[in-house]
């Protein structure tokens, strides 16, 4: 083999590498496109959200900033910004318990899971993250950083008019353990369990729950997770807050926040013939 044909065949597999280490992983860009875009664009026919800024052009700015500053324009954020990686611009929610799984096959385990209520700044979960807009309490534009300091924009919120620095709450459809919801979902307790360490001396324990695997990033650095039975396809889970040897199962785990590739609400994987539910419980 010629010095050219190996340089070129050398290039191709780091290309095929990095393509694939990044196909496990968010596709961040596909967000303008799905149910988080609460951007004005996210209200156009092609994306078709029923909640969106009237006026805000911005996308992730509704739950990112790259400066955590505390909008004074803002009426309805009291607090602090919560220094919450990552770059966190949203409010987090004041619910005290949003329930804990059990069943009598779980809690045989001994496992470490705990309520996800009462976050406190710089303590939250990765399901706090999704929980301060998804359980109905905070308003999706309630945000730490208005747009130039004018606070969180008007929206049109599922058809009514809200003025800006006023909340625009979920609808019952999209509430997820909100003890008052009328959507049929009272806690998180009825629900799959998440807050919970997930590694390989609780797979050993259960019937063919598959152990955790670091996998490259692809961008420098590694994760912890389930590969997928589908080449691509990686469930990640997420260390504590402040780091930790403990890598925890969160909403994030299942769903993808920036994508729906595999259709709503923003699964990691698909789940025709239960492809999601077997990444982890059973695939060879």
């Amino acid at each position: 083999m010629t010095c050219k044909r190996l340089i070129l065949l050398c290039s191709l597999v780091s290309l095929l590498a990095a393509v694939n280490a990044a196909g496990q992983y968010s596709h961040i860009i596909d967000v303008s496109g799905t149910s988080h875009n609460l951007s004005v664009s996210g209200g156009s026919s092609s994306v078709g959200n029923a909640v969106f800024a009237t006026k805000e052009t911005e996308i992730c700015f509704f739950c990112h900033a790259p400066h955590q500053l505390l909008s004074t324009a803002d009426k309805t954020v009291a607090l602090p910004p919560n220094q919450q990686s990552p770059l966190w611009n949203h409010y987090l929610s004041k619910t005290a318990s949003y329930g804990v799984y059990s069943s009598t096959s779980f809690n045989a385990l001994g496992t470490d899971i705990t309520d996800l209520g009462g976050a406190k700044a710089g303590s939250a979960a990765v399901s706090n993250l999704c929980l301060s807009c998804h359980d109905g309490t905070v308003g999706v534009n309630t945000l730490y950083h208005g747009q130039y300091g004018t606070g969180s924009p008007a929206m049109s919120c599922n058809g009514k008019a809200v003025a800006a620095n006023s909340p625009c709450l979920m609808p019952d459809a999209s509430i997820i353990g909100n003890p008052s919801t009328k959507a049929g979902l009272p806690s998180l307790a009825d629900l799959h369990p998440i807050n919970f360490t997930y590694n390989a001396a609780l797979a050993a324990k259960t019937v063919d729950l598959i152990t955790p695997t670091v996998n490259a990033s692809g961008i420098g650095g590694a994760r912890m997770g389930v590969p997928g039975s589908v080449a691509g396809v990686f469930l990640p889970l997420f260390q504590t807050p402040g780091g930790g040897a403990n890598y925890k199962m969160q909403c994030a785990t299942c769903h993808d926040p920036h994508s729906e590739r595999n259709g709503r609400p923003m699964l990691r994987d698909t789940t025709t013939a239960s492809a999601l539910c077997l990444d982890c419980h059973g695939h060879a």
